[in-house]
């Protein structure tokens, strides 16, 4: 596989599959789509549905589920394809970066769904209801998500790093291992492993 140029078979293939793909996606999201939640309904009960060869009972909140995940495939979909378009039209396709293109729509709908369960956990008010949710609005923000799947990585790793690294004075900083050479005599010789 390495570094050889893409034949136009693997183009053909690769291009009939990502078009199946956003077909399947887009259909799974437009038969998910949750219907606008009746006033003061109560218990919700699930619907019978069909979402391609599937025909499960959902509730509201799995339906979220099922769009948030297409709408995320869908989104590195775009992404993919705007790729693959560039780099088959420049002619500079090459054959090692054909699992990229297939496997980037799970990584964008499985970090889509990632994104929405960080939102509906904490970020959104804990006492809304699957039936105060904007479908529309977490469906363009899943998009999004799988569209730009390495920034949005980025952006959570930064996150995380500011949030989970202790402040400089903290009383935990006492905690660290102690310096060696803190006691050497001056003018000690040894340069010790932070030199």
């Amino acid at each position: 596989m390495g570094t050889e140029f893409a034949s136009a078979r693997d183009v053909v293939v690769i291009i009939a599959v990502l078009l199946a793909l956003t077909v399947a996606l887009a259909t799974a999201l437009v038969q998910a789509w949750p219907p606008p939640a009746a006033p003061g309904a109560g218990t919700e009960k699930a619907d019978r549905m069909r979402i391609l060869f599937w025909t499960p009972r959902l509730l509201r909140d799995t339906r979220l589920f099922v769009v948030v995940t297409a709408a995320g495939g869908l989104g590195a979909v775009i992404h993919v394809l705007r790729s693959l378009y560039e780099y088959v039209g420049d002619r500079r396709l090459r054959r090692s970066w054909i699992p990229m293109y297939v496997i980037e729509p799970v990584v964008g709908a499985a970090l889509a769904l990632v994104v929405y369960c960080v939102l509906r956990g904490g970020l959104t008010t804990s006492m809304a209801s699957s039936a105060d949710i904007n479908p529309y609005g977490m469906a363009a923000v899943a998009a999004l998500v799988g569209m730009f799947s390495r920034q949005t990585v980025d952006k959570l790793r930064d996150v995380f790093n500011m949030l989970l690294t202790p402040p400089k004075d903290s009383p935990g900083e006492g905690l660290t291992r102690p310096d060696p050479d803190a006691n050497a005599p001056a003018g000690s010789s040894d340069p010790g492993p932070d030199r």
